[in-house]
């Protein structure tokens, strides 16, 4: 071998030895400004942005806060033969309107549309109710599942930790927070969504799931959701 060979030989092994050293002791990965959260996929909503479901499609949204105490006799005289005076279902089949976890996954425009065109077995009431009456019977319903305690718990947490984005009126502080008295906005995403993006936290609102328990998160939700609409017995 010629001197010239060999010296590049010496060369090659003295990068491959420096390459070998600087793989075993790595430099440190910078550190983010703050921690990412960490969600819990086992209890949050799947992925994804927030979208109207399709039963929102030709649905003429109320101008009005719809109110579920006119909604009550509606509901006693159309829908308690078989959903019950409990809502908890008097004939099979019959959705039982005090399942949280249903009533939380569930848009208020679905109900809606139900009532209006219609399901399965149940008549449509279109012609029979007015569209105030059918929104005040749908926000009616959320009573079952969200009791007056759990608004007064929630103004609490909205009232301590929201305010300064979202107005002590729900109409928004800031230019990026939904306007939560707009029926349209209330009724076309399910509770469950709004939850996810307290919880996670969603644009430049941060997360709130290690700061406040999820039973504050949902009576949070709950208490903005109601901006919307008037909760049977009031708010």
């Amino acid at each position: 071998m010629s001197k010239h060979s060999a010296l590049l030989v010496s060369v090659a092994l003295v990068a491959l030895v420096a390459a070998i050293a600087g793989c075993g002791n790595p430099q440190p990965l910078p550190v983010a400004p703050t921690p990412i959260p960490t969600l819990a996929p086992a209890t949050l909503p799947a992925p994804g942005a927030p979208t109207a479901p399709p039963e929102a499609a030709n649905i003429v949204f109320p101008i009005a806060p719809p109110d579920a105490n006119a909604g009550a006799p509606v509901y006693q005289s159309k829908c308690a033969g078989c959903h019950g005076a409990d809502g908890k279902g008097a004939v099979q089949g019959a959705r039982d309107f005090t399942d949280v976890d249903y009533m939380r996954a569930a848009a208020p425009v679905g109900f809606y549309s139900s009532i209006t065109n219609g399901k399965g077995q149940m008549p449509a009431f279109k012609d029979g109710l007015t569209d105030s009456d059918r929104w005040n019977a749908t926000y009616y319903l959320w009573h079952f599942s969200v009791p007056k305690e759990e608004l007064d718990k929630g103004q609490q947490s909205f009232e301590a930790n929201c305010v300064a984005c979202h107005g002590v009126d729900g109409k928004g502080a800031l230019p990026q927070a939904p306007n939560f008295t707009d029926p349209k906005v209330v009724s076309s995403v399910a509770p469950d969504q709004f939850f996810k993006s307290v919880s996670g936290g969603k644009g430049i609102m941060p997360a709130w799931q290690d700061r406040l328990s999820a039973e504050d998160r949902w009576a949070a939700v709950e208490y903005a959701r109601a901006f919307a609409y008037q909760p049977f017995g009031g708010k």
